[in-house]
């Protein structure tokens, strides 16, 4: 039997598979994750593609089995492609966010959905396939870290991406903001630190990304994870929240360890709002503080903000270029606020009558798919393309890298780049209407 696997893309994203992509995308672990997870001997070939390098095909190959990959902006490229492949006599799956968030919409589209993660449910709908007993749900969230498989790297893409491997040590978080899908897919759950480091010494790399949503989450993990590390002397980033940054013996350990960079999810200056988006750390005063604190601890800083929030008003968002300034970030970048099926905003919204489109292919982050309390959706749309204009003007590109703790070589040339490769993500034609 053959079986193509798909990660399927949004193609109205062209900014990820631009020429500048390479400067702010990371490689996907989706596909490579996946494919360590099939049965063997149960296909004589296991085709990938991810689509974010690579089409789709529908009539070179007589697939057998088509399993497919999705989030919300993606589901309908992912339910085109699964109906394709029905016409043609395979037998087609998806899973992934909107799967796991809206199965029984999927399943309009496919024969099965994968609800959740797929390390258990995945090898047990390959043995029923063989044996002709496909069920139409697979759903097991007991899956433990301990057991998850290496990526096979052989199978993922780099094209268009950062030329810096992605590793997971923790893919869940405990936070559950009201705008956040990931508990949809995953819970907290660390590997087993041994793990963790083995996969770090078979990249012989020198940089690597965590891709964890809160690296420093469990802080006794964290801290016996970067101990470990030191002696490979990897110099690495990761995602964390805001409070990471008043915890100074963190820090150190982080920085000892290689850490030169974090992501963090800022989301508002407005107090206000993160506390309604029922962020954990919401006092939005302290930010400029956390950042001093990184940076006196040579740690960069990403800042990322949402914009759409109901205590959003048009003059505070459109002051946004100029107190990130006042911040000292070393790198930022903007999302509109977007409420994923399966989070609380789109439960909330949906109700109160604020969806205002449910063609998922608008979920991307760059158009406004519910009803803004203080503004139009258009209005709101227009204020987010001005601020990333305005945030990404080149003397703003500069003035960042070279305050930056990254100023020194080699870093200056990541950050720099990042920052010019985030102007033309933000100028995107997608944006243009």
């Amino acid at each position: 039997m053959k079986m193509l696997m798909i990660h399927a893309w949004n193609e109205t994203e062209r900014s990820y598979r631009g020429r500048f992509s390479s400067l702010f995308s990371y490689p996907s672990l989706t596909l490579a994750a996946m494919y360590p997870l099939i049965p063997d001997e149960i296909f004589e070939t296991i085709d990938v593609v991810d689509e974010k390098s690579s089409r789709v095909c529908y009539d070179k190959i007589k697939y057998d089995l088509v399993i497919i990959s999705a989030d919300t902006s993606s589901a309908i490229t992912a339910y085109r492609h699964s109906e394709e492949f029905r016409k043609r006599g395979s037998y087609t799956v998806i899973g992934g966010y909107h799967a796991s968030a809206m199965p029984d919409e999927a399943l309009l589209h496919c024969d099965t959905v994968i609800i959740g993660p797929a390390e258990n449910s995945l090898p047990k709908f390959c043995s029923d396939f063989r044996d002709g007993t496909p069920e139409n749900i697979y759903k097991d969230y007991n899956v433990s870290a301990a057991d998850f498989p290496v990526p096979v790297r052989n199978k993922q893409s780099k094209r268009h991406s950062l030329d810096i491997p992605g590793i997971i040590a923790d893919r869940g978080c405990d936070n559950h903001c009201r705008y956040c899908s990931m508990s949809i897919m995953w819970k907290s759950d660390p590997r087993p630190v041994d793990d963790v480091i083995d996969e770090l010494r078979s990249l012989r790399t020198r940089m690597v990304i965590f891709y964890d949503p809160n690296f420093f989450a469990k802080r006794e993990y964290a801290i016996k994870l970067m101990r470990a590390m030191q002696p490979l002397k990897i110099l690495w980033a990761s995602n964390a929240t805001a409070d990471f940054g008043n915890d100074h013996e963190l820090m150190q350990a982080a920085y000892d360890s290689g850490c030169r960079g974090v992501l963090l999810g800022l989301e508002s200056l407005n107090s206000e709002s993160l506390k309604n988006a029922a962020k954990r750390f919401n006092d939005s005063d302290r930010y400029k503080q956390i950042i001093d604190n990184l940076h006196s601890h040579g740690i960069a800083v990403n800042g990322c903000f949402v914009l759409g929030f109901d205590s959003d008003t048009e003059e505070e968002l459109l002051k946004l270029p100029a107190r990130i300034d006042n911040l000292g970030l070393d790198l930022c970048r903007f999302a509109l606020l977007t409420p994923y099926p399966g989070t609380r905003y789109f439960d909330d919204y949906d109700k109160a009558g604020r969806i205002i489109t449910k063609d998922w292919s608008q979920y991307t982050q760059k158009n406004v798919v519910f009803r803004p309390a203080n503004m139009t959706p258009e209005r709101l749309e227009s204020i987010s393309r001005q601020v990333w204009h305005e945030t990404f003007s080149w003397r703003r590109i500069f003035k960042r890298t070279f305050s930056s703790p990254w100023k020194l070589k080699p870093y200056i040339f990541v950050l720099l780049g990042a920052n010019i490769g985030f102007r033309f993500l933000g100028n995107d034609k997608e944006c243009r209407k």
